[in-house]
């Protein structure tokens, strides 16, 4: 199992689509940043993970510097139709001195070509690409990104074979179990790329998984406090990139949120404690509404539970006969609870009854 699923950039990316993720966040009907039950582990999202190598045919290293072969001239003649009719996602460029430029879009370039492995042979992708490049490079830059696209697929294959020896690991949702993963990943791009083209192709996304992977370590480390655990959390999002931390979405402060409580709900903690964790992790604003919240609640469950008490005591009512009986267990219900709160009522008291 792969740690994580290529982050797809630019258009839809019909081919990520397949790779699967780890772990994920389902974060549904978020009011006032609300929550339920804390998710088991936030979403590791990049390059580490599953691509267009996953299950792709072996025998894909090799490639040299061929021509274009026969037909092609820019690359495009004629694709397949999972790439008719778009536009090539990513670019290739050269500096003044005619040299290769490093960036995530010329990864992005082969991303797009590469999508087209099982439509077309490995030798057609590399006639297209090699044009593609002729078409846009001089030849120094030319030959460099060839060279550069060798080796990437040389680390498609090898990443396969990772994943498919770490596949089924029991431990695989374990922080410790993902940061080894994510070491073993990038001591392979260090294997097939320079500091330059590794930082280039995979930097951001390194960056982010590792991100992720520590802040999945303080949900899961049962010693923290629920304290501890925002002021953990909290340094971890001041420590990244600003690029990067302005990416972070109110999702991810919600996941937070939630190990967090659970956390001061194990612990029994007091209602400053959550205040303050809160206030580090979404801000004075965001905190107000949540205590807000979490008093509309417990006015609710008073409520409901003096309406639970009222009912025990007509149904116990030996004076009562049935009609009575019914009468007002039904007065009862329309006194305490407009219309629309009788439903949620039967809804929240079939649900806590046994099944």
């Amino acid at each position: 199992m792969s740690v994580a699923i290529h982050r797809p950039s630019g258009r839809g990316w019909r081919w990520a689509g397949a790779a699967a993720a780890l772990v994920g966040v389902c974060l549904v009907g978020l009011v006032y940043l609300g929550w339920e039950r804390p998710s088991a582990a936030p979403e590791v999202s990049s390059s580490t993970g599953a691509a267009w190598w996953d299950g792709a045919p072996t025998g894909l290293t090799g490639l040299g510097a061929e021509g274009a072969g026969p037909g092609l001239r820019t690359g495009l003649e004629a694709l397949p139709g999972s790439l008719a009719g778009t536009e090539v996602d990513g670019q290739a460029r050269a500096d003044a001195q005619g040299q290769l430029v490093l960036d995530r879009r010329l990864r992005d370039l082969f991303d797009y070509f590469l999508s087209l492995v099982g439509e077309e042979p490995l030798a057609q992708i590399q006639a297209r690409v090699a044009a593609y490049l002729g078409m846009h490079l001089p030849a120094a830059a030319r030959d460099q990104a060839l060279d550069l696209f060798r080796r990437y697929v040389a680390y498609g294959e090898a990443r396969g074979r990772l994943g498919a020896e770490a596949g089924g690991s029991s431990s695989a949702m374990e922080a410790d179990a993902l940061a080894a993963r994510l070491g073993q990943l990038e001591a392979l791009q260090q294997q097939h790329f320079s500091a330059a083209e590794g930082a280039a192709f995979f930097g951001a996304d390194n960056a982010e998984d590792r991100y992720t992977v520590a802040r999945l370590a303080v949900w899961q480390d049962a010693h923290l406090s629920a304290a501890d655990k925002a002021r953990q959390l909290q340094a971890l999002k001041d420590a990244l990139p600003a690029d990067l931390r302005a990416r972070l979405t109110a999702a991810d402060a919600v996941a937070d949120l939630r190990a967090v409580t659970e956390a001061w709900a194990r612990d029994g903690g007091a209602p400053e404690v959550l205040r303050e964790a809160r206030l580090r992790l979404v801000g004075e604003s965001a905190t107000t509404r949540l205590e807000a919240l979490d008093a509309q609640r417990a006015q609710w469950r008073e409520r409901v539970t003096a309406y639970l008490a009222q009912r025990q005591a007509v149904e116990a009512d030996a004076s009562l006969s049935a009609t009575q009986r019914t009468a007002a267990l039904t007065q009862l219900r329309q006194q305490g609870f407009t219309p629309q709160e009788q439903l949620r009522l039967d809804a929240a008291m079939q649900a806590a009854s046994p099944r």
